[in-house]
């Protein structure tokens, strides 16, 4: 599902929701493994990437925890990381991304080759800087703590991600919320916000619209990952509005984790027309062999909307980022300007 067709290529493009961890090349896992000596279920991309990528809805989860096993199993130093990263941040180029921010887990991440933390990060931090000379991208950093992890776990994230706030620009709760509801985890995230990071939480993908409404009442997030099954209650997208929270929203990603039974049925064009904020994101692009341009064909050739629609939403991505003002404000001037007619 790849798309390279000028009409989206050209566009100037955001991405504030993507995993880095579900980003990595093929070629490059089989690379790591060589170097590394690790074991693989093929070392060509052929026979790995039905072991690495989900074409259709899940039927179970099975096939796509071993993509993600696989994924973390390549994070084998910080020298593989910042690879990992540099591609990332050329393939976002290559489609015109101006502002990229880019999520990781690093108690899940790291925990496979019990990689030192700070050194991992150092290595993204490489990659990073590259990138900004090589393409002018603007790129922030969003530490993830995982649920099923636990709460020591997300203690252990928050404590990183505030040591260093002038580095890590948010963070970000994800995984099984229908396991691992928002109520375990209002201490930490607190402590997050109190820190000034900014504050993004996983929520109404495939959980139901009380518990974006749990999760606001809660923490009072700046952005929510996913939130579309707030299209099922009035009273939550009412509530998402009144508090300009930001959706970060990912069609085929929803599609293929039935959190929507069709692409059509997606709410992204919906949610749009009520008012609420929503942004157009790609998740996690290898492992779901999709990628930003894909996304933006969806939103317009699938759902309807019209182009102009999307740069509205990039605008809406630019104003929710995590970067600095200053930042923001040449993004805007610059790449995602409004219109005169």
């Amino acid at each position: 599902m790849k798309n390279f067709d000028p009409k989206y290529n050209g566009i100037p493009k955001t991405e504030i929701h993507v995993h880095l961890e579900g980003a990595i090349r093929t070629a490059t896992i089989i690379d790591i493994a060589r170097e590394h000596g690790l074991e693989l279920p093929a070392y060509d991309i052929e026979g790995l990437d039905p072991h690495v990528k989900v074409y259709d809805q899940w039927e179970s989860l099975d096939a796509v925890l071993e993509a993600f096993n696989i994924a973390q199993m390549s994070i084998a130093s910080p020298e593989a990381f910042e690879r990992i990263a540099r591609e990332f941040f050329e393939d976002s180029a290559l489609q015109n991304v101006r502002l990229l921010e880019v999520r990781f887990s690093p108690d899940w991440a790291f925990s496979g080759h019990n990689l030192d933390w700070d050194a991992a990060l150092e290595g993204l931090l490489h990659a990073k800087a590259r990138a900004k000379s090589a393409f002018g991208m603007a790129i922030g950093l969003i530490a993830i703590t995982s649920r099923s992890m636990g709460v020591d776990s997300c203690e252990k994230t928050i404590d990183w991600a505030i040591r260093h706030r002038e580095l890590i620009h948010g963070i970000d709760l994800a995984d099984s919320e229908a396991q691992h509801p928002i109520s375990e985890f209002i201490r930490p995230v607190l402590r997050a916000k109190d820190a000034g990071l900014g504050i993004t939480i996983h929520s109404g993908e495939d959980t139901p619209a009380s518990a974006v409404i749990e999760t606001i009442q809660a923490v009072s997030p700046d952005r929510i990952g996913h939130g579309i099954h707030i299209i099922e209650d009035m009273k939550a997208v009412e509530m998402v509005i009144e508090q300009g929270i930001t959706l970060e929203v990912n069609p085929w990603s929803n599609y293929l984790t039935s959190a929507v039974p069709t692409i059509e049925s997606h709410p992204l064009k919906q949610l749009f027309d009520l008012g609420v904020r929503v942004t157009i994101n790609s998740d996690d692009p290898e492992v779901l062999e999709t990628n930003l341009n894909n996304e933006y064909r969806i939103a317009h050739e699938v759902l309807g909307m019209s182009l102009e629609e999307i740069e509205t939403c990039n605008r809406f991505a630019v104003e929710a980022s995590f970067l600095s003002g200053p930042e923001k404000s040449g993004l805007m001037a610059n790449f995602f300007p409004l219109r005169t007619n």
